[in-house]
């Protein structure tokens, strides 16, 4: 069989696109039937395009008209957007389609057996995001911020991010500035070597605080007093500073070594009516209207009308809990809630989430504990007696907010052995909700409702909540 090869052109149908932005067809009367892969490429268009990759199983292509967006002059350099080159409505369809066939493909779920509602939309689409991470580059005008180049981790130049708030461009551009006019050196990952790793910058929408952490290769940013009081002056609103030690050579963003230098160690955001104080390590959406849209919909599958008493007098699991926002946010908007019970890796978060539980009033008893999940369930099911232990025998709702890798092996056969009366699974990663749907499906339970969120307009990512009932 004649096979296509690395510069070849054909003419490719693509009859899908995936999240990240990847048109996926095949030759047309051509007799190699590989997948074809090209960015850019729409779904049901037919293409001339060049093989620049001829794989086993696959190939990968481009266009020669190239792809670019009307809101962003980084795409497609930049990689923190794949779908700019779509419309917003677009982009939902093809996150729609993506979850759905996590769904089928990888959950076994058929078509009907369960309600599959449409994608709720972000209420903001551009400059939406309360946080970001940047990665320093030094260029003919100093030291500038940007992101990492699609597909490597070279250093893209976004003067103007299309998801990037304004206050924190104030902040990057002020502490460029600084960086440029003290002569300060860059991190490079082949040497090992330079001082400057990473900036981030959270802004509260409650407060307009920032929440500034550089991360540096070094044990001491100098002059870091000096530079936070720089920052807050030229940005003309309160800043919270900190300085994160990271020398190993690794590509984790932070250690867990942060060191509070200025301003307030933490910054207050909120979430619907719940305020919380947030440290720089701390977990939190970076979409805040649409975090709200997300939260009020694992409310509704939680406390719904159909089960109008489910949180009276029972108690809620949090697992994987951050600092408290699921959890706390659940007992605002529901007084009766018998309790809240929090497990969270971070012992750090966790701190946070007590403060957070005691700044909220909440009505209910509420305990949170750091560590693995799996063994701090366990150690409270051996406490016979303890507050705690009566608590989680009260357990009628979980709610889990795991990573993106999804449950460990052992929770859902942990959940499952609780009193539990239903389980509110919040995903960041539909293929690794899929597998772990299916694994509680195995141990009695089943998939009701799932929704699809968009958090991440126009990235390659989609949030999902999931109600299981058991069967």
């Amino acid at each position: 069989m004649a096979e296509l090869k690395k510069g070849d052109r054909v003419a490719v149908h693509f009859s899908d696109v995936t999240v990240e932005g990847v048109g996926v067809g095949t030759a047309v009367s051509h007799e190699d039937s590989r997948k074809v892969f090209c960015f850019g490429a729409r779904e049901g268009e037919t293409a001339d395009v060049k093989v620049i990759k001829s794989a086993s199983s696959y190939l990968v292509a481009r266009t020669d008209g190239g792809v670019s967006s009307p809101v962003c002059g980084s795409f497609p350099a930049c990689g923190g957007c794949s779908l700019l080159h779509f419309t917003y409505a677009e982009s939902l369809k093809i996150k729609e389609k993506f979850v759905a066939g996590c769904l089928s493909r990888i959950a076994h779920l058929e078509e009907g057996s369960f309600e599959f509602e449409p994608i709720v939309p972000s209420p903001e689409t551009m400059a939406f995001r309360n946080k970001n991470i940047y990665r320093f580059i030094r260029t003919e005008k100093g030291i500038e911020c940007g992101f990492y180049r699609r597909n490597s981790h070279d250093t893209v130049v976004t003067p103007l991010c299309a998801t990037e708030n304004a206050s924190s461009r104030k902040v990057r551009e002020s502490f460029s500035k600084i960086a440029t006019e003290a002569g300060l050196s860059l991190y490079d990952e082949s040497t090992g070597r330079g001082l400057l790793r990473s900036l981030m910058v959270r802004v509260s929408s409650f407060t307009g605080e920032a929440c500034v952490c550089v991360c540096i290769n070094g044990e001491k940013l100098p002059r870091a007093s000096e530079i936070a009081r720089k920052i807050e002056a030229e940005c003309g609103f309160p800043v919270s500073f900190s300085v994160n030690v990271n020398r190993d050579r690794t590509n984790t963003v932070f250690s867990d070594d942060f060191r509070h230098i200025y301003g307030p160690p933490v910054i207050k955001d909120r979430i619907g009516d719940a305020i919380f104080e947030i440290s720089p390590a701390s977990f939190f959406q970076v979409n805040p209207s649409a975090t709200v849209k997300l939260y009020e919909k694992a409310f509704e599958y939680a406390f719904s009308d159909e089960n109008e008493n489910a949180g009276a007098g029972g108690v809620l699991l949090d697992l994987y809990c951050g600092i408290g926002t699921i959890g706390i946010f659940f007992a605002k908007k529901l007084p009766s809630l018998g309790g809240l019970i929090g497990i969270e890796w971070t012992p750090q978060a966790v701190e946070n989430a007590r403060r957070n539980a005691a700044l909220n009033s909440i009505s209910c008893k509420s305990e949170f504990f750091a560590g693995d999940a799996q063994q701090v369930l366990e150690s409270i099911k051996k406490t016979e007696g303890t507050n705690a232990a009566q608590m989680l025998e009260a357990v009628k709702t979980v709610v889990v907010d795991p990573p993106r890798k999804g449950l460990g092996d052992e929770i859902p056969a942990m959940l499952s052995n609780l009193n539990a009366e239903r389980i509110i699974y919040v995903s960041c990663n539909p293929a690794t909700l899929a597998r772990d749907l299916e694994r509680f499906t195995a141990l009695g339970w089943r998939t009701v409702k799932v929704c699809p969120v968009d958090m991440f307009p126009f990235a390659g990512h989609v949030e999902c909540v999931t109600l299981m009932t058991r069967k």
